[in-house]
């Protein structure tokens, strides 16, 4: 029977600075010669999908991701202007991603076929970004509730699509995947038996005060809850789930970026023969 080649899909999940382990879920494939056919990101997954998907090389995606290292870096980033609709008005995050992979790219000029997941936060609907500017659903698939201001846009309020799609394995699938390859950097919370001492530790960055904290969990276990089921729902054929410090947060971590990048590598390497299985079923 004649070799037939199976499409691969990745879902790069949601989770501020901890999706930085994504570089190193790329480094691991990019190293062992697996072709990525498409990708399918939720915020920090669509930021790194969308510099792997605009023809980046693995070298300048993590020049990118070491860049964010440092206070100053971080602090550069983030136009902190309190508003009722959020904390950061996110326009500097869209002028360093537009630098990065070009403010006019459009997703019919990307090298491999992406979609991000964003929510309108009017309707209450998932929504899947995958046409017109790259740079324009990057801002909509980051802007988490609270921190960063939602997006206006087609007569919809953007915001983060992790609240309702974390990890979009579904969306890979749709997109013509024959194998499913997903990335969850949040927390499990379902581990955990009310009562007893934790398995999965809340996610406890230092220096945020407590309501803020507080709001920000109750968000993760949501977001954890809803994870649990759309993967129950449409599995990934495989699923890594790097081992995470609980200390590093959506904006907390930023000089542990290389340590991050390796959680990720780590993760990816014992997944890899699972990987490689899936792909060569397809071949008799």
């Amino acid at each position: 029977m004649a070799e037939k080649k199976l499409k691969l899909g990745l879902a790069l999940g949601g989770g501020g600075m901890r999706g930085l382990s994504h570089v190193g879920v790329l480094k691991v494939l990019d190293r062992a010669g697996v072709n990525i056919d498409l990708l399918a990101g939720t915020s920090m997954g669509g930021v790194v999908g969308a510099m792997y998907a605009a023809g980046l090389t693995m070298a300048e995606i993590e020049e990118q991701a070491l860049s964010l290292s440092s206070h100053a870096a971080v602090r550069r980033l983030i136009d902190l202007r309190p508003s009722f609709r959020g904390l950061v008005r996110g326009e500097r995050i869209y002028n360093h991603v537009a630098e990065a992979i070009g403010e006019d790219t459009t997703f019919a000029e990307l090298k491999r076929p992406l979609a991000m997941v964003a929510v309108d936060a009017r309707s209450g609907c998932e929504v899947l970004l995958y046409k017109g500017k790259v740079v324009d659903a990057v801002r909509a698939t980051i802007s988490i509730p609270i921190v960063f201001e939602p997006v206006e846009r087609d007569n919809m309020t953007l915001v983060d699509g992790g609240i309702l799609n974390n990890v979009p394995a579904d969306v890979a699938r749709s997109m013509g995947a024959d194998v499913v390859v997903a990335v969850d950097v949040m927390p499990d919370f379902s581990l955990n038996t009310p009562g007893q001492p934790l398995v999965e530790p809340p996610i406890d960055p230092p220096s945020l005060p407590d309501f803020l904290q507080d709001a920000l969990h109750i968000e993760y276990l949501m977001i954890s809850a809803m994870t649990r089921l759309r993967l129950a729902d449409d599995p990934p054929d495989v699923l890594i789930r790097p081992d995470i410090h609980e200390a590093i947060d959506l904006l907390i971590g930023y000089e542990r970026a290389e340590e991050i990048i390796g959680m990720g590598e780590a993760a990816t390497e014992a997944a890899l023969p699972a990987i490689l299985e899936k792909l060569k079923s397809g071949s008799d």
